[in-house]
């Protein structure tokens, strides 16, 4: 695939008659590992920042949720206007600048941690979050731009494999270093992921359309067509981080001081479920896809829920697992094929906004609801969410959104 830049910087592919038209780009891979090495970062705040809470400042089940959802609450201020930004400075400034931004930022956690005041490690979760939520959306714009349009389902899957990626590794990692050598050296490899990331993304070009329009008003940068999906990608995305940021401390209940193992299934298993998507996406309706996905969380909650020994926990990181694996690729692709060329950007950051509610005020209401009723019956909480977000999709809700009814590519005629 070759790369015709217009004046403006923008990079748009061109394949040239006689030539094959490569599908994973020197440019695309590179956009695959600057997205493993800041999911790293992400992947190893789940066994570790749960400790830090509990054991340098003394925190609580609330306080775990305090700390992932101001982190959520720092992208949700941020991610609306992110999108304008892309438009506005272009795809690869911000995702340069939201990378070194969390790179700093993961060498304050621990000297907030040793103030002993918890509204000081908040503040440092916050900006962490709103450098997480540039990076991020600028990742996932560029990688619907990168590729051609018929290659786009298969690239956008397999890069939201790679986010698997990171979060094993970071995961596995972060825990062996905090269990070895403590919090500080946990928090310096997870700059150092961040800091990798900033260096591979230097090899990436501006994707920015010519035609791309920032947001006038505050009321166009949500994409219309795209808040629908975000609804049901707020009920499901619930169930992300009621397992991610509270498994480490449930599984202490049943005697498992090594919570990596835990996240370890669950991301390689979505890792797996990704990897066949690549196919699945374009043989199977999409409609099909969520409800398999959406009925798929709601067992594994339920098994989280009741629970009564180490092997079901294993179940059900996996049921949940295959369950979230499709679930934001699928409405990211939905969203970005209910939008045009030229609101792109604004679809991805709408639909990433909802997620960014879930993570918020979904993982601060978990952290009560777990305080006060115990994880089992937080996990109820969890399945209920999926189970409305299961009827929506069926519903009449979202009979109107353009890319739910995308015909599968490789659908029989």
């Amino acid at each position: 695939m070759a790369c015709g830049c217009g004046l403006a910087g923008t990079v748009r592919p061109v394949t040239s008659p006689g030539v094959v038209d490569r599908v994973y780009t020197p440019r695309v891979l590179a956009v695959f590992a600057a997205t493993a090495l800041y999911f790293s970062v992400g992947g190893l705040s789940f066994p570790v920042l749960p400790r830090l809470v509990e054991q340098e400042l003394g925190g609580s089940k609330a306080d775990i949720g305090l700390a992932f959802g101001v982190f959520a609450i720092g992208m949700l201020l941020v991610r609306p206007f992110a999108g304008w930004l892309l438009d506005r400075v272009g795809r690869r400034p911000v995702m340069l600048g939201g990378s070194l931004g969390v790179a700093v930022l993961q060498l304050l956690h621990v000297p907030a941690a040793d103030t002993g005041e918890l509204w000081v490690l908040l503040i440092v979760r916050v900006l962490t979050g709103a450098a997480s939520s540039a990076m991020y959306l600028s990742q996932a714009t560029v990688a619907t731009e990168l590729p051609n349009p018929e290659h786009r389902d298969r690239v956008f899957a397999l890069f939201s494999t790679t986010v698997l990626v990171g979060f094993a590794v970071g995961q596995v990692v972060g825990e062996m270093v905090m269990q070895a050598h403590g919090f500080a050296w946990a928090f310096a490899v997870s700059a150092a992921f961040a800091g990798s990331s900033t260096i591979v993304s230097l090899a990436l070009p501006e994707t920015r359309p010519v035609d791309a329009v920032p947001a006038a008003s505050v009321s166009d940068l949500f994409h219309p067509a795209a808040v629908r999906i975000g609804i049901v990608n707020l009920l499901v995305f619930v169930g992300f981080m009621g397992f991610n940021a509270f498994i480490a401390d449930y599984a202490e209940e049943f005697d498992i001081d090594d919570a990596r193992w835990l996240l370890l299934t669950y991301s390689l298993t979505v890792m797996a479920m990704r990897v066949a998507s690549a196919k699945v996406f374009m043989r199977v309706p999409r409609r099909a896809l969520a409800t398999f996905a959406h009925g798929t969380v709601v067992a594994g909650a339920l098994l989280l829920a009741t629970a009564d020994g180490v092997s079901q926990l294993y179940v059900a990181a996996f049921v949940i697992a295959v369950g979230m694996a499709w679930n934001v690729p699928l409405l990211i692709l939905i969203a970005v094929d209910s939008a045009t060329d030229a609101e792109r950007s604004r679809a991805v950051a709408t639909v990433t906004t909802f997620g960014d509610l879930a993570n918020s005020a979904g993982t601060l209401a978990l952290g009560f609801v777990a305080e006060s009723v115990g994880y089992d019956g937080m996990y109820v909480v969890v399945a209920g969410s999926a189970l409305a977000a299961l009827v929506l999709i069926r519903s009449p809700f979202m009979a109107a959104t353009r890319g739910l009814h995308v015909r599968p590519t490789g659908a029989a005629v």
